[in-house]
């Protein structure tokens, strides 16, 4: 199954061929032409490389040759008795006349090209070639030829089953009835389309081709027709064509893509959103500008203008409009540059610039009636083709069906609704350049009137000026009474300044004295937490000391037997792990009150350190046989000192198991709040009461806390907590604790999480 690309204009694809693809097609005619005079034989390679040459030479352009070796490959068809390959010969050469123009040739092959297939029975080729006529008829607005066509390539899909490209006739049928502004029955036939597109994977073009097709119609359709109301009408026209967008992104196709966009921006510019209208217009402008043919480029160019001069905005509109006159001057498109100078007179006549407006009018005059005698001759040309036609399927003519003869009657209704509408458009341009002449006169006498208002201004300033100098005199007298009141005040300015200098270095030196006192009183805490460090050592240290030498004399006696000694040995290690545990948080306490010391500051894993955390922890709680839980919002990372944060998290993980009694629970939780991340730590062990907790949440970080023992007796050493302040503080984070519901305390540790750049990091780490 082959999905195609479908038109709403039934353009036909231009291939174009570049010097270097020339170079390679050439070398491939030559590599044919040898291995050709090479053989001797007629087989069915002979007849592949005739039917690779004839192609290679239509994307040369060298129709003799492509004539030439079609013919070759049909007669050796015939003697090989390959009919499929005849048929196929006659669609590739209609195809070539298609593509260049010769349309009449092109008809004749193709009418030769079904004969044959019906003859052999080739059903998808004869399919294939109705649907290409299809879109020639459509090309010069034959549309009864056209649909007529496509519904011989509806016949021959369906009796093949090849549901999608008769789905493909159906979107063409509904471009057809489009521009015939039949609207209701295109929505019809891109429903049609439709179905058999969502009854199969991988036709995401299809339904995004048909989602804008049926935005599209709905958007140009009457309410009455549809039955609908207008706002109803526009809200299910952008619905479709959201949908449209939506399938169609993923392919990146700028052709469809533009389109899109630029039938969502005329919905939303009539629906009144100003913003999604301007931004759906330039992202038409964007995909379309990628194209090579610049026609619907300049398009959405013109309808942008168009937006800006309703809204009044008509700064923006002469850049856009100068644009679309240059692509088409060098792209020769004068309907383009018609529209385009009927624009600026438009501009130029809502912000009554009558002059230029009529200049512009009589241009676009010019370039209609151009392409109006463009039209003609194309008229002419086109009514020759008919006659031709006519000649030729007199047959066809009188077998043709009834939807036919009702699409006929349309047409002509269509038509002369249209002309209808040209003349009362000729009546309104000739109104339009009345008017446009009584205000260019009405402008000149305007013009006139401001410059007589200018000669009385040029009078008024003469007189102005000589009353200027009577009073320049009178003001000499007073400069000098001014110059002294300045000269006084600036004196009283620079005796207030000295008073407020003097005032300055008075405040200044309190505050030296008060910051002095302040430093006096950290001196004086410093010393006495000293003196109980030094205290706490000599008494803690002395009992492990004193059980290590009494367990070596023991040891020595060798009266020991093996329970004591196991005994014995497991006292000693509590000892001396609690002995550990004090000297490493008095040797960290020591190191952070050394001057000059600062934290590596750093991006961290805080879920990752804390699940490893709980991980050492495991055999502490189920020894006393504690519940263990942690939950996050999401992995969170914070910025601090790995080697503080780390200490921090492990003191209060041990303070909660110390402390929690068997049976009870500890929940750790991470949650991210705004630029920060906060870790609380909940048990529901004994708890700090009210004066430890306000102690605890104090400013102050100096004074230790008072050592208790754990619920099983555990041993501490007072310094946890200070030294979780300490470093709590030096890493610009924030420890506070809070009673727990539960009894037991709630520790919460506040860090920050956002630092976008190395720069900012740097910054943050220099700060702390």
């Amino acid at each position: 199954m082959k999905l195609r690309h479908y038109s709403l204009l039934f353009c036909l694809i231009i291939f174009q061929t570049g010097f270097a693809q020339q170079q390679q097609v050439k070398q491939t005619i030559d590599s044919l032409l040898l291995a050709d005079s090479q053989s001797g034989t007629e087989d069915k390679n002979q007849l592949e490389r005739y039917v690779r040459l004839y192609k290679s030479y239509g994307k040369l352009g060298e129709t003799e040759k492509v004539e030439a070796y079609v013919a070759k490959a049909m007669k050796l068809a015939e003697k090989l008795k390959l009919q499929s390959a005849i048929v196929s010969a006659y669609y590739s050469l209609g195809f070539y006349y298609q593509r260049h123009g010769s349309y009449i040739q092109a008809e004749e092959i193709y009418n030769k090209g079904i004969k044959k297939a019906l003859e052999v029975g080739e059903k998808q080729l004869y399919a294939d070639i109705y649907y290409n006529l299809g879109a020639m008829y459509a090309s010069w607005s034959d549309y009864d030829k056209a649909l007529s066509a496509n519904m011989k390539a509806v016949a021959g899909y369906n009796e093949l089953g090849n549901k999608l490209d008769a789905a493909g006739c159906y979107v063409n049928i509904a471009a057809a009835y489009n521009s015939l502004e039949q609207y209701k029955m295109a929505i019809s036939y891109v429903e049609l389309a439709m179905k058999v597109f969502e009854q199969s994977e991988g036709n995401e073009y299809g339904l995004a081709l048909c989602n804008a097709y049926l935005g599209n119609n709905y958007f140009l359709a009457d309410e009455k027709d549809l039955g609908i109301g207008k706002t109803e009408k526009l809200k299910m026209a952008l619905k479709f064509m959201d949908v449209a967008l939506s399938l169609a992104n993923p392919l990146d196709d700028y052709s469809l893509l533009g389109t899109i966009y630029h039938t969502r921006a005329q919905i939303l510019s009539v629906n009144g959103t100003t913003e999604q209208a301007m931004e759906a217009f330039h992202k038409a402008m964007e995909y379309n500008g990628h194209l090579y043919n610049k026609n619907e480029y300049a398009q959405d160019i013109l309808a942008l203008a168009d937006f800006y001069i309703e809204r009044a905005q008509y700064r923006e509109v002469p850049p856009l409009l100068t644009e679309a006159l240059k692509i088409g001057q060098e792209n020769h498109f004068p309907a383009l540059q018609r529209d385009a100078y009927l624009a600026l007179s438009k501009s130029a006549e809502k912000q009554q610039q009558f002059t230029k407006a009529l200049e512009y009018f009589k241009t676009y005059i010019q370039f209609r009636d151009q392409i109006f005698n463009e039209e003609k001759e194309r008229e002419i040309t086109r009514k020759r083709l008919k006659l031709d036609f006519l000649v030729k399927e007199n047959d066809y003519k009188n077998q043709q069906h009834e939807m036919s003869l009702a699409l006929q009657k349309r047409t002509l209704e269509a038509r002369e609704r249209k002309q209808q509408l040209e003349l009362k458009e000729k009546e309104i341009r000739i109104e339009k350049l009345a008017f446009l002449q009584k205000q260019s006169l009405l402008e000149k006498e305007k013009l006139q009137k401001e410059n007589e208002l200018e000669r009385q201004r040029l009078n008024a300033n003469l007189d102005r000026k000589y009353r200027d100098e009577k009073i320049l005199k009178e003001e000499t007298k007073t400069r000098l009474n001014r110059n002294l009141a300045i000269f006084l005040g600036l004196l009283v300015l620079a005796i207030s300044g000295a008073a407020l200098m003097v005032y300055r270095a008075h405040r200044k030196t309190r505050q030296l004295n008060r910051l002095v006192s302040s430093q006096k009183v950290e001196l004086e805490e410093l010393g006495k937490v000293k003196d109980r460090i030094l205290g706490m050592v000599s008494h803690d240290m002395r009992a492990p000391v004193n059980s290590l030498i009494s367990f070596t004399k023991l040891l020595e006696l060798g009266n020991l037997g093996e329970e004591k000694l196991k005994a014995y040995t497991f006292s000693l290690g509590q000892t001396l792990g609690h002995t550990s545990s004090m000297m490493e948080n008095l040797l960290n306490w020591a190191y952070s009150q050394m001057q000059g010391f600062k934290p590596e500051i750093k991006v961290l894993d805080i879920s990752s350190l804390v699940q490893e955390l709980l991980g050492a922890a495991e055999g502490d709680t189920s020894h006393k046989n504690l519940r263990l839980s942690f939950s996050q919002d999401r992995h969170a990372q914070v910025i601090g000192d790995l080697n503080m944060l780390t200490l921090i998290i492990r003191n209060l993980l041990n303070n909660a198991i110390k402390f929690t009694p068997e049976g009870g629970s500890i929940n750790i939780k991470i949650e991210h709040h705004l630029h920060q991340v906060r870790l609380y730590i909940a048990d529901t062990g004994v708890g700090l009461d009210k004066v430890q907790l306000q102690r605890f949440n104090s400013p102050s970080i100096i004074e230790l806390g008072r050592s208790t023992a754990g619920t099983n007796r555990e041993k501490g050493t007072g310094l946890g907590l200070t030294l979780c302040k300490t470093f709590s503080a030096m890493m610009n984070a924030q420890l506070t604790a809070t009673p727990n519901d539960n009894n037991g305390t709630i520790f919460i540790l506040s860090m920050p999480c956002n630092v976008s750049s190395t720069k900012e990091l740097k910054e943050f780490a220099c700060n702390v």
